[in-house]
C-alpha cells in the first residue's frame, strides 16, 4: 500500500470518529464519499451497501451506480429497477438509460411505448440527445402519431441543447 493511500486512510478513519461514525448520520453526501472510496479499493461488495443507502435516501446519482453494478452482474431486471428509480427522481441520464430497455437495445426485453415515455422525460429534462431521438419518433410515427410540428418543435429543442443532429433534421 502506498504512503499516500495509508495517510487517507488514517485521516479518513480520523474524520469518521470525530462526526461520530459513519451511520450515526444518515447524509447521503458521507454514505456517497464512503462508497466511492471503497469502490475505488475494488471492494464492490462492500461500496453497493453504501449505494443501497444512499439510493434509499433517493440520491439519484448511486440509484445509477447501483444499477451499473447489476448490469455487471447480469440482472438486467434490477438494473432497469434502479435506473428508472434514477429517473423518477429527475436524473435525465437515468431516464435515457431506461429507456433503452424498452426501444429492442437490450435483449430480451420486448419494445414498448415505455421507451417513449422515458425519453420524452429526459428531453424534458434537458437531454439534448434524447430530444432528437422523440423528434425522430415522432416523424417516423414510430409508437406515437406522426407530427412533423412536434417533432420539429422536438429538433429545435435539441438544437439549442447543442445537440448538432438536431439542428439539421
Amino acid at each position: 500500500m502506498s504512503v499516500k493511500k495509508a495517510v487517507f486512510r488514517v485521516l479518513y478513519l480520523g474524520v469518521l470518529c470525530l462526526c461520530g461514525g459513519l451511520m450515526a448520520e444518515q447524509d447521503p453526501k458521507e454514505l456517497i464519499f464512503s462508497g466511492i472510496t471503497i469502490y475505488t479499493d475494488k471492494n464492490s461488495t462492500r461500496a453497493k451497501k453504501y449505494f443501497e443507502k444512499a439510493c434509499g435516501l433517493n440520491d439519484a446519482e448511486k440509484c445509477k451506480k447501483l444499477a451499473e453494478f447489476y448490469f455487471k452482474a447480469n440482472d438486467l431486471k434490477k438494473t432497469l429497477e434502479y435506473y428508472s428509480k434514477s429517473c423518477k427522481l429527475n436524473d435525465a441520464k437515468g431516464c435515457m438509460l431506461s429507456a433503452t430497455f424498452y426501444d429492442g437495445v437490450i435483449k430480451g426485453f420486448k419494445k414498448d411505448k415505455k421507451a417513449f415515455e422515458y425519453f420524452d422525460k429526459a428531453c424534458g429534462l434537458n437531454r439534448a440527445l434524447t430530444c432528437t431521438l422523440v423528434g425522430a419518433l415522432y416523424c417516423e410515427g414510430y409508437g406515437v402519431t406522426k407530427d412533423f410540428k412536434k417533432a420539429f418543435e422536438y429538433f429545435d429543442k435539441a438544437c439549442e441543447l447543442s445537440n448538432v443532429k438536431g439542428c439539421y433534421a
